[in-house]
């Protein structure tokens, strides 16, 4: 992370000046460059999904309407990971099976799912509006899948090894933890 004094400070690097490669006037001289920037790009799309899908899930709840005891999962407004719960108008839970692009479920009429999601593609220009995630995180994340393209898999694997240590502690952050009462002999 390099804060904008750093930049008006520094200027250079390695004889070449700091670009904001987001304007549409950044000179990015080779397609060696823009090559790199899109499997930049690419590496932290994988690396964000990862993260939410597999460690923090992005969650969300949704008014679902069934026919026949089935849900259309194409019909929802995010795209479905995995439904967590699923509740009638009453908030009586149900039973309910997931399928490639439906839910069946044992109720029919209008209920409420809850269920994870994918995120969105984020764009080089694009922003992350999940406060769950640190900067240093989702760059471990991104160089560790990005040298895993470049087959540096030693230098892959020491970031990927980062990436989940701190989602693993930013993950238990918070939960409170209670360790229960024991006899101690003598």
């Amino acid at each position: 992370y390099i804060d904008e004094f750093a930049l008006k400070t520094l200027i250079n690097y390695d004889h070449k000046p700091f670009i904001n490669i987001c304007a549409d006037n950044s000179d990015i001289d080779t397609d060696d460059e823009k090559d790199t920037i899109n499997r930049l790009v690419e590496a932290f799309n994988i690396a964000y999904t990862d993260a939410v899908c597999e460690y923090m899930p992005l969650t969300t709840t949704e008014t679902v309407k069934t026919k026949d005891k089935n849900i259309d999962c194409t019909l929802l407004a995010k795209p479905m990971v995995y439904a967590t719960r699923l509740t009638d108008r009453n908030g009586v839970k149900h039973r309910f099976r997931t399928m490639p692009t439906t839910i069946v479920t044992d109720f029919d009429g209008e209920g409420v799912l809850e269920y994870a999601y994918s995120p969105e593609r984020i764009e080089i220009d694009g922003e992350v509006n999940d406060m769950r995630w640190t900067a240093d995180i989702l760059a471990d994340g991104t160089l560790a899948t990005y040298y895993f393209s470049l087959r540096a898999y030693d230098v892959s694997s020491a970031y990927y090894d980062k990436f989940v240590y701190a989602i693993s502690r930013l993950k238990n952050k918070g939960r409170e933890i209670v360790i229960r009462e024991r006899r101690w002999g003598a």
